[in-house]
């Protein structure tokens, strides 16, 4: 069914379950998963002198490879063929534009991330990916 899936994820519980998700998914057809952190500048807010700016990014350029290796690492338990990929930008447009450029037949992310667990129904990145995508979204 599903070739590609791409995942991207923040650390959340909810991405932890579209993980799984996706897993479950790929694992049935033989596809691959692609689990995509992207480091949100918006983060480094809190950042007053420019100076760190660099040093800010790389601790959250670690933070991402660290949770996108370990969902890889989920993936490979489970036999399902997985690759990594951390980009800069802005969340959502960078989630959609990796997921066109690299052929993604399906994303599959979760409803709530780290900064909007309370939202009733879908968070603002995965609505925002919802709505611009032209590839098929899944939100779990």
């Amino acid at each position: 069914m599903f070739q590609h899936v791409l995942v991207p994820t923040d650390g959340s519980k909810a991405a932890r379950q579209a993980i799984e998700h996706a897993i479950d998914i790929v694992s049935d057809s033989g596809g691959r998963l692609t689990l995509l952190y992207v480091v949100d500048m918006g983060e480094a807010d809190f950042v007053a002198v420019p100076s760190d700016i660099a040093e800010t990014k790389s601790r959250i350029r670690a933070k991402g490879e660290e949770l996108v290796g370990k969902g890889c690492d989920l993936a490979t338990e489970a036999g399902v063929e997985c690759e990594t990929a951390v980009v800069t930008g802005i969340p959502d447009e960078e989630i959609v534009a990796y997921a066109e450029d690299h052929d993604a037949d399906v994303i599959v992310m979760g409803k709530h991330g780290k900064r909007d667990p309370d939202k009733p129904f879908v968070g603002n990145t995965a609505r925002r990916v919802v709505q611009a995508s032209s590839i098929p979204v899944q939100t779990v």
